[in-house]
């Protein structure tokens, strides 16, 4: 079980009938998925096919034109993104978010949840509950960095790391937030064939702890050997969906991709 999260974890993510215009173009036409929990659900397609303004919608970043969003049975359509991190969906970005001239820990830190410490009220009050908690977030921060094999760059600034290690400390972060459900965007982008390995393992045993996974991504090799199930997007809709040797069999899907066989 997820800490801070019990009986969360068995929510499913899903999107019903979801449109989305920008200018009067219409980038997403009637789309419907459904993120099973505990498994890991890959969204991919060709350049422009929708996928980054689907993700923004199931984040809470964008707001359809039309359709619903629900965890569970709960509709949150309109629930803003912040809010959805607090029901337990976290994201992460293609373009890592890290603060500079933060340390790797400090980063780590800033993410935590409900730190009493940020609240006037309770530096007064209940100084306890601020070491508690501080206590427990530099706790559960360390063993994210150790499990990342990121520990030995704990004080050092976020800027110095390479690009595979910043997509490492942005999954770190959004884990800080202890939500059940995580959306990856381009987690493989600027990743080194070694470091992608790692971060493929370590996003397999989250999936055996019980967390759930959409992935956005480009690189085929890193969907193949993480999807469940695999959503392919063309020219704003769903084009067909199932496991990884189903849809790249799938002539249309091909297509799709130029007529590259995939």
């Amino acid at each position: 079980m997820i800490p801070g999260h019990a009986g969360r974890t068995g929510l499913a993510l899903s999107a019903h009938d979801i449109t989305l215009s920008y200018d009067g173009f219409q980038v997403l036409r009637g789309v419907t998925l459904h993120i099973e929990p505990g498994r890991i659900t890959g969204i991919v397609g060709p350049n422009g096919a929708g996928k980054s303004s689907l993700f923004n919608v199931l984040a809470g970043s964008t707001a359809p034109d039309a359709g619903t969003v629900r965890l569970g049975e709960r509709d949150i359509t309109r629930l803003p993104m912040h809010r959805r991190a607090r029901a337990g969906i976290a994201r992460t970005f293609q373009l890592a978010r890290e603060l500079d001239s933060l340390t790797v820990l400090e980063n780590l830190l800033l993410a935590a949840p409900n730190n009493p410490g940020e609240s006037l009220w309770h530096i007064f009050t209940d100084r306890g509950a601020i070491r508690a908690a501080e206590g427990a977030a530099l706790e559960h921060a360390l063993t994210l960095l150790q499990r990342t094999r990121l520990l030995r760059l704990a004080d050092a600034p976020a800027g110095s790391l390479s690009g595979g290690q910043k997509k490492l400390l942005e999954l770190c972060r959004a884990l800080m937030l202890e939500a059940p459900i995580i959306l990856l965007d381009e987690p493989a982008a600027g990743v080194n064939p070694a470091l992608m390995e790692e971060l493929a393992a370590f996003i397999s045993e989250l999936r055996g702890e019980g967390r759930t996974f959409a992935i956005v991504e480009h690189n085929m090799d890193l969907i193949a050997a993480l999807c469940d199930t695999i959503y392919v997007l063309a020219d704003g809709a769903v084009l067909t969906e199932g496991a990884f040797a189903k849809v790249t069999a799938d002539r249309r899907v091909q297509d799709a991709y130029l007529g590259v066989t995939l």
